[in-house]
């Protein structure tokens, strides 16, 4: 029974929780398609380095082992937060920096999406075929925009369960509008 419990357990772990995964080789490998800026990927490896040998964090920490101001580590945060790179839990005895969505983001995948026809993203997400119409307004985005802007835009739309063209549209116009780019809105400015 003990084996099927060990089974069970292991399937469920995800990718990067595996201990043959080195976390920070990753980020390291895949810094581009995270869109991270050097204090972000200071920050990043270093959260990763002491969540893997069990250093309490805190601001004052990270201000002290980075170098950068402590203003400057609490934008930082921010900016990864912003992202769902990072997520901090307090609790009554402790506050934890995860980094999961690193690791579980859209970006993990981005290789293969930003390879994959905009119509398959969408129909994928949707969960049926796209109508001629949509298809059109794919098509003009895709024309028009950066893809990964209009993936950011999906993605939003999905987060808050309003997926129609319509919605995804008033968000890329509102960013157009704003002049949103793919790396500002990688950088929490949208």
């Amino acid at each position: 029974m003990g084996n099927i419990i060990i089974l069970t357990r292991s399937a469920a772990m995800k990718w990067y929780e595996q201990n043959f995964v080195n976390r920070r080789d990753w980020i390291m490998d895949n810094l581009e398609l995270l869109g991270l800026d050097p204090e972000e990927t200071v920050l990043v490896l270093l959260i990763d380095f002491m969540n893997e040998h069990r250093i309490p964090i805190d601001l004052e920490v990270l201000h002290k082992k980075s170098g950068l101001s402590i203003e400057k580590v609490d934008s930082v945060i921010s900016c990864l937060c912003a992202k769902k790179y990072l997520e901090i839990k307090a609790s009554s005895r402790s506050v934890k920096f995860i980094l999961n969505g690193l690791y579980e983001t859209d970006t993990a995948r981005s290789e293969q999406i930003l390879d994959n026809s905009l119509f398959d993203v969408f129909e994928s997400e949707f969960g049926r075929p796209l109508t001629n119409h949509e298809m059109e307004k794919v098509s003009e985005w895709n024309r028009t925009m950066e893809k990964k802007l209009i993936l950011y835009a999906l993605r939003e739309a999905s987060a808050y369960q309003h997926l129609k063209i319509s919605y995804i549209d008033k968000i890329l116009s509102e960013w157009k509008a704003k002049g949103v780019t793919a790396a500002e809105y990688e950088k929490g400015r949208h």
